[in-house]
């Protein structure tokens, strides 16, 4: 390895390269420049108006697998789905929000008001703050590298702790100046990024979180390095963008860490043979980065209809071994945990790596194009029932939790998250079933109904009155958890009558109560909030009805609503829609309102 030259400075006697000054200068330059970019593409001709979107909608903003029969709802639904600055036409396949919105009723689409500008975070991330700062003091800094740890490590574990502090350590005695060139870009940058994501866990640090992700950007050479680090570094940017809205494209960050996994062979089981302690632990963080990037790469493929960029049938790589991190950076604890054994760091993401696998086959089986043409109405309910049967025991089989030193500041690795997400799984295995006029069974309508409640009220008791923060991510499956259980009960109506009202009530108060606490914290979540509010109220209503003997009529008639209680509904779901949520809520908010309307005048 060549060595820098250095000079020493006689000021302030630290030692810097010969060309610390020329290319201290080219970096101030291209953070100008990059600042000066993002406000200028903020503000770009370039950039959609209302107005453009519905011309360039017309000529096909969004492409889908559809029949051309756009509406102003899918439409918008579609903006839910990618929240981009993009002019280009951009592909949303059949598990996306915008292609569900096609299969559903459209009667409320003809009445979806066009909005005379959008709200803020329909088409743009939020432009970064240029500002920097220092790392933080060692109290504080151990305090967000703590809550990175213990509420991201567990489910996403690409990066090695052990690692991590000696840096950690090793900065803390040096010069804390961001733009000291003669400190080690790479441990910079994760450290830097750490921290910005530890900060956004808690509730105090949100500013803080911004600037030192952006003092981060001072050291993305690791991103040219194609190696392990770079996707790791790629990785950390993921973590960022789940949690704010300040960082890129969820879904183009992951798949460069994907693609980069693939050109260094990581989705291939490793011929090296295992002896020596720095090859173990290199090919262990290894697999856990590779299933790291596929585990979320499934996740938002799932999200947005997209192709998989890796199907599960070209990955033989092995999960990572069940094992702790040994103290020493270059070794694991101990030899792999048995099935009796108690859990260690790794057991709960192994569990997690299960679950998306499970993703990939409900993606590859119910939601593409040639496996549906191919498969007849047998083989599509047997793959739904062998699917089922895996989820189950996938639950069946969760592990134990793992005890906590420090505040809950996430829901993973509790005995909440598996049910959540089992019962989140139900709804993806069913969806496309839930359509009206499709004859699907009433099991079905059950089983979902029984899914969207569990979901309900698990949020109600983990994000009311607790310190765990509320993300995009909750905001949406309570909405989507909220809309399925209202659709089925409209669209079911033998179901329904098995479900007491008083059920009923506290379901939709569980959802309703998430809402509001969300809304209070982030005032953009209200439209939300509003419109599931006025939802229930119509669905109570029904219930009342049904129980009293009143026909509820099959037929969709506008006339249920006053005209009023119609152009409220409609502007809430204009509302919900500008928002940019991407996920599955909006089809069946751009579905199921056809029973909501029908409610017969006469009751």
């Amino acid at each position: 390895m060549s060595s820098a030259c250095l000079f020493e400075d006689p000021d302030t006697r630290k030692r810097r390269p010969r060309n610390y000054l020329e290319t201290l200068e080219a970096r101030v330059a291209f953070l100008e420049g990059g600042t000066q970019n993002s406000q200028t593409e903020a503000s770009s001709p370039y950039l959609p108006t209302p107005g453009a979107q519905q011309q360039s909608s017309q000529h096909g903003t969004f492409i889908s697998d559809e029949e051309d029969r756009g509406t102003d709802l899918s439409l918008q639904a579609g903006l839910l789905d990618v929240r981009t600055t993009q002019t280009e036409p951009q592909y949303l396949g059949s598990s996306s929000t915008f292609a569900f919105s096609h299969i559903v009723n459209s009667s409320l689409s003809r009445h979806v008001p066009e909005r005379s500008k959008p709200l803020p975070g329909l088409l743009t991330r939020r432009v970064p703050s240029p500002t920097m700062c220092f790392l933080p003091d060692h109290d504080l800094a151990l305090i967000l590298s703590k809550a990175y740890f213990e509420n991201i490590q567990p489910q996403y574990p690409f990066l090695h702790e052990p690692t991590f502090r000696l840096w950690e350590k090793k900065l803390a005695t040096q010069s804390q100046d961001v733009t000291d060139l003669s400190l080690n870009s790479v441990p910079l940058f994760f450290v830097n990024m750490v921290y910005a994501v530890g900060a956004l866990l808690l509730p105090t640090y949100q500013s803080l979180a911004e600037q030192l992700y952006n003092s981060a950007q001072l050291y993305s050479d690791v991103l040219s390095l194609d190696n392990l680090e770079t996707i790791q570094a790629l990785l950390c940017y993921a973590m960022y963008s789940l949690r704010s809205p300040v960082g890129p494209s969820l879904w183009k960050v992951t798949g460069l860490a994907l693609r980069q996994c693939i050109e260094l062979g990581y989705h291939r089981k490793s011929k090296r043979r295992l002896g020596r302690a720095y090859e173990d632990i290199h090919i262990q963080i290894r697999r856990r980065t590779f299933w790291c990037a596929y585990s979320i790469e499934c996740m938002v493929s799932l999200w947005l209809g997209r192709p998989l960029s890796l199907q599960l049938h070209d990955v033989s790589a092995e999960f990572p071994n069940d094992v702790g991190d040994s103290p020493s950076p270059n070794a694991v604890q101990g030899t792999p945990r048995s099935p009796h054994d108690p859990p260690t760091s790794m057991t709960n993401a192994i569990h997690v790596f299960r679950l998306r696998c499970i993703w990939a086959r409900i993606h590859q089986y119910l939601y593409s194009e040639n496996e549906l043409d191919s498969a007849d109405d047998a083989t599509h309910r047997s793959r739904i029932e062998g699917l089922r049967a895996e989820l189950d025991e996938w639950l069946a089989s969760a592990p134990e939790v793992l005890p906590r030193t420090g505040h809950t500041l996430s829901i993973f690795s509790t005995r909440a998250w598996y049910e959540l997400n089992y019962n989140y799984t139900v709804l993806h295995l069913y969806r496309t079933q839930l359509a009206e006029g499709r004859g699907s069974a009433d099991a079905i309508f059950s089983d979902c109904l029984k899914a969207a409640k569990g979901i309900c009220s698990q949020y109600r008791r983990l994000y009311v009155g607790t310190p765990v923060r509320h993300t995009w991510g909750t905001l949406r499956c309570i909405f989507f958890a909220g809309l399925v259980y209202l659709h089925c009960l409209w669209t079911a109506p033998r179901v329904c009558d098995t479900i007491q009202y008083d059920d009923v009530s506290r379901t939709c108060t569980d959802a309703t109560m998430v809402l509001v606490v969300i809304a209070q914290a982030w005032e953009e979540a209200a439209p939300y909030r509003d419109l599931f509010e006025g939802l229930v109220n119509r669905t109570m209503t029904m219930i009342v009805s049904r129980n009293n003997g009143a026909h509820v009529s099959s037929t969709p008639l506008a006339s249920a609503f006053t005209s009023t209680e119609q152009e409220t509904l409609t502007q809430q779901m204009a509302d919900v829609a500008d928002l940019g949520m991407s996920g599955e809520m909006e089809a069946l908010l751009a579905g199921f309102m056809d029973e909501f309307i029908s409610f017969d005048a006469s009751s």
